[in-house]
């Protein structure tokens, strides 16, 4: 979850009727609940509606599947709660003028909506960009024998890991937002939005339509790129660089430029840092470590006949790899041989060192999380009536529900990935636990660390269950979808707190998105995500990520390609000292330095992805310097709308292929 440009202003808080300093007395929290309840809760006006909750529920699972898409694609996800709420005000507003005399579409029903989007829209980070494609490399190259998690069973895990977080939420509420009053900046923004956007009117209307041309526009570029249409017949996926790099064309290490406009819309709204990032981490792996190691012999091209005849093929692999070497069937696919068998090792250490050196720094996050839980739950504390127990979620439910969704998921784990009963509880425990702190991290900086809960849990579970890599990948997605939805829910409950919404109203809004974002998500990921297209056509460097790591936990760095330890060293090296140095170094320095996220990502994807991303970026920043009025209006909307629209084309177009067998291949 990253925060859109200018989140870090207060306009919505600035206007907030009531006092929003941090508390810690019962009695002066229950003042200020009072307050809210008496200034700010819109008593009364139309929340969780049908109309609000099935727009919500339509949206979210429509942008949940494009969201999958990206993800793989590109490894990114996008919060949808802005495209979302623009989105039912926009339905909303034609509707009014087809039948004027309908009922106005309210603020709080618009928050229930994108409540409902957001949390279907997340769906993708409950694992299915993560472990569940990993558990698919795992299986297709012997590492694993398990059966294939789909159908009702995998809509049962997500439902089961992605309910847990919700209701793990429930006690965290009035702690962070009403006591601390913590930010949750993403909220904020959101908040605004919709305020603006209802009293708005006109210029909310020509950001929803440059949303909505955005889309519409990009998902039709891609269908006739696709369909090779008219002048677009001849047109590749990427076009190569002129040049060649240690005697091979450039476009074989992936030098090229990217005819999809998802890409150059994601650099748009990821930013100039993350965008120089990629491309960096791509430079150095595909212009740097692929030439040399093909100057070593570490990667090995076969001849043309060798790769054509299989006999000659299988004989080729078996001596590459018995000296450690990696095999390369042709020349055309050694950029994608480099990202997926060597650099990914590179790229993991690195991001995953990072995160857990800079969620070490957040220590005081941490104790803050826990003693918070502590006020929550001491039963030595000061008794007072509670001005809020009709619209707040009743803690019962937390205990319900923390009971049902775990042994649920105990159980799963036991049945479907053999996973001990006394390590599958730990699992739900961790959960909750580091639920807690993802929660305080988003409310202090609107950053979710989902990828260092998860790593967290694979490293203690490569130890308390080694050789298991399906009981790694799985306990670490109950731990990184629970701590997902959690912040989540927190982040849309922060929004609801501005506006006057009822909590409880939320929390059902939360829970019928994670429905929604469940059986929409878990269609599309069967469409989608077939074992020949992950790293390969779609790159899914989530998914090779937490693959290799549990990949090298269950089998020892033996079997490693050469240099691929030293890589995982540096790596690792590289990204603890860029974190230290985001941390503690001045900020004239910060601002050159580099994203660790961005340059592991950029080992594992195509420089040709890379590429398109920064020229996305570059362009925005033009626009930012010469037109920041016409940016700072269209700049999101617009990317956001190519995003989504590409992102379902996508969907639609494998479909054509694989259902229909109408669109040629390439």
């Amino acid at each position: 979850m990253s925060a859109l440009p200018g989140s870090e202003s207060p306009e919505t808080e600035s206007t907030f009727p009531i006092d929003t300093s941090p508390l810690s007395d019962p009695e002066q929290i229950a003042a200020r609940d009072r307050q809210w309840l008496e200034r700010v809760y819109a008593r009364g006006e139309a929340q969780l509606t049908v109309r609000a909750a099935v727009t919500g529920m339509i949206l979210g699972g429509v942008l949940g599947a494009s969201n999958l898409y990206i993800g793989l694609k590109i490894g990114w996800n996008f919060g949808m709660s802005i495209t979302a709420s623009v989105l039912a005000f926009a339905i909303f507003s034609a509707v009014n003028k087809v039948f004027p005399g309908s009922r106005e579409f309210s603020m709080l029903e618009n928050n229930t909506s994108q409540t409902a989007a957001s949390a279907a829209a997340y769906m993708s980070s409950a694992g299915l960009v993560s472990s569940i494609p990993a558990l698919t490399m795992l299986r297709a190259d012997g590492t694993i024998s398990i059966p294939e998690l789909t159908g009702w069973r995998l809509t049962a895990w997500l439902l089961a890991i992605s309910v847990l977080g919700v209701v793990v939420a429930i006690p965290l509420k009035r702690n962070l937002i009403n006591a601390e009053q913590l930010r949750f900046p993403s909220g904020i923004v959101c908040a605004e939005t919709i305020r603006t956007m209802h009293a708005a009117g006109k210029e909310s209307i020509a950001k929803a339509r440059s949303l909505l041309y955005g889309g519409l526009g990009a998902a039709a570029l891609k269908f006739i790129f696709e369909c090779k249409l008219w002048v677009f017949r001849n047109l590749p996926e990427t076009v190569g660089l002129p040049g060649t790099v240690r005697g091979l064309p450039a476009a074989a290490w992936s030098f090229s430029l990217n005819t999809s406009l998802l890409l150059y819309a994601a650099g748009a709204i990821i930013g100039m840092k993350v965008a120089l990032s990629l491309v960096a981490g791509g430079l150095i792996n595909f212009g740097v470590l692929g030439p040399w190691l093909l100057d070593h012999n570490v990667l090995r091209i076969a001849p043309p006949e060798v790769a054509r005849d299989p006999a000659q093929w299988r004989g080729f692999v078996r001596a590459a790899e018995a000296v450690h070497a990696i095999p390369v069937r042709s020349v055309e696919g050694l950029h994608a041989t480099l990202r997926s068998k060597w650099s990914v090792w590179a790229g993991t250490s690195l991001m995953v060192t990072s995160s857990l050196v800079a969620f070490g720094f957040r220590w005081r996050t941490i104790a803050r999380a826990f003693s918070g839980l502590g006020r929550v739950f001491n039963r030595n504390a000061k008794v007072v009536e509670d001005p809020l127990a009709e619209v707040e979620v009743p803690q019962s439910w937390f205990v319900v529900g923390l009971a049902v969704c775990g042994v649920l998921t105990v159980l799963m784990q036991k049945a479907w990935f053999d996973v001990p009963v006394l390590e599958g509880i730990l699992s739900v425990v961790l959960a909750f636990v580091l639920s807690i702190v993802a929660a305080r991290a988003t409310g202090e900086t609107d950053v979710t660390p989902i990828g260092a809960m998860g790593k967290i849990t694979q490293l203690t579970f490569g130890v308390l269950v080694p050789g298991n890599a399906a009981a790694n990948l799985m306990t670490a997605t109950v731990t990184a979808g629970a701590a997902s939805h959690s912040a989540d829910l927190l982040t849309e409950v922060k929004t609801g707190y501005l506006l006057g919404g009822a909590p409880r109203k939320q929390f059902w809004a939360q829970v019928l998105g994670v429905f929604a974002g469940a059986f929409a998500c878990v269609w599309a990921y069967g469409v989608i995500a077939r074992p020949e297209r992950l790293g390969r056509e779609l790159a899914a460097p989530a998914a090779v990520a937490w693959a290799s790591v549990a990949k090298l936990l269950k089998d020892g760095p033996q079997n490693l390609p050469q240099f691929a330890l030293t890589a995982i060293v540096v790596g690792a090296s590289v990204g603890a000292v860029l974190a230290v140095l985001e941390e503690l170094a001045p900020r004239r320095v910060k601002q050159w330095l580099p994203s660790a996220t961005g340059l592991g990502i950029g080992m594992v994807l195509d420089l040709n992805d890379s590429l398109a991303m920064l020229v996305g970026a570059l362009v925005a920043l033009y626009l930012q310097k010469r037109h920041k009025a016409l940016a700072e209006r269209y700049i999101v909307s617009v990317s956001s709308g190519m995003v989504a629209g590409e992102g379902l084309m996508g969907i639609v177009v494998i479909v054509l292929r694989d259902v229909l067998h109408w669109l040629p291949e390439g």
